[in-house]
């Protein structure tokens, strides 16, 4: 039998080259923008702060273009797992089809921490300029990932806090690769036991009903990343992330356990290569 071990090794061999493929194309994106605006000096499309300078723009704008470039990986990395899930070729391996499963999911999940690491690292070159040596530090407290001294009058993140805000990041991708999974074999099981033999429209259904409970749950992140930005401590006290974490992990352990059972009872792969 394949071991754990060796399983996330082959999958993560895979994975890394989508990593330094996109991450290609967020220094491009990087280079564009940098560009245009010292071209055109014309930042008001993309953001409301003004900006002087190349420095101050980056300064406003870091966070928000990381985030929407971390959306686009997951996305990817969504991808690659289903493709993986329902491999011919995976599926013919000497191996537990839940170890497969669990090991595909965290050899993705690895891949969004590196390549979030990949991207710290340009947004510490590109806040140079404005925080000097600090602007590792500054790269990840804008996030609320890293302690932030107490200062009288300004208001800053409860550095007990830090752990809970790493294990959110960890949960919310668990659960996005998780409720993925989940609307992808419970549409195929559902629809091989249906009479009909076109199931593409029952499929379709299916998954636009879980796809709005998705939405409702992504309203309820949406509201959490917002407590990125906004690190009132009276945010904290009304919206503790730590309950955050409890709801998430709960949901996650769920879908997890029946994605396990899915995977295992059910799901068939179809010939797809990878």
């Amino acid at each position: 039998m394949t071991n754990f071990g060796t399983l996330f090794k082959q999958m993560w061999s895979q994975k890394r080259r989508f990593i330094y493929l996109v991450f290609l194309i967020n220094i491009c994106v990087v280079l564009f923008l940098s560009g245009y605006f010292l071209l055109f000096r014309n930042w008001g499309w993309l953001t409301n702060a003004p900006a002087n300078n190349l420095g101050q723009f980056w300064r406003n704008n870091f966070a928000g273009i990381t985030i929407y470039i971390d959306f686009a990986f997951c996305a990817i990395t969504c991808w690659q797992n289903e493709k993986i899930n329902l491999s011919q070729t995976w599926h013919l391996v000497a191996s537990d089809e839940r170890k497969t499963y669990l090991a595909n999911n965290f050899s993705s999940l690895v891949a969004c921490g590196y390549f979030f690491l990949l991207q710290q690292i340009v947004n510490t070159l590109l806040l140079i300029p404005s925080f000097g040596a600090g602007s590792f530090a500054q790269a990840f407290r804008e996030f609320g990932l890293y302690p932030t001294k107490m200062i009288s009058g300004v208001e800053s993140v409860n550095n007990q806090m830090l752990i809970f805000r790493w294990i959110f990041i960890v949960l919310i991708i668990l659960f996005i690769y998780f409720f993925v999974s989940f609307a992808n074999f419970i549409s195929r099981v559902i629809t091989d036991f249906l009479p009909f033999k076109s199931t593409l429209w029952a499929r379709l259904l299916i998954i636009a009903i879980l796809v709005i409970v998705a939405v409702y749950c992504g309203i309820i992140f949406m509201s959490r990343l917002n407590g990125f930005i906004d690190k009132r401590p009276a945010l904290q006290v009304t919206d503790p992330i730590w309950l955050n974490d409890l709801c998430l992990f709960a949901v996650s352990f769920i879908l997890g356990i029946l994605n396990l059972i899915l995977v295992k009872r059910f799901v068939e792969a179809k010939g797809i290569n990878y």
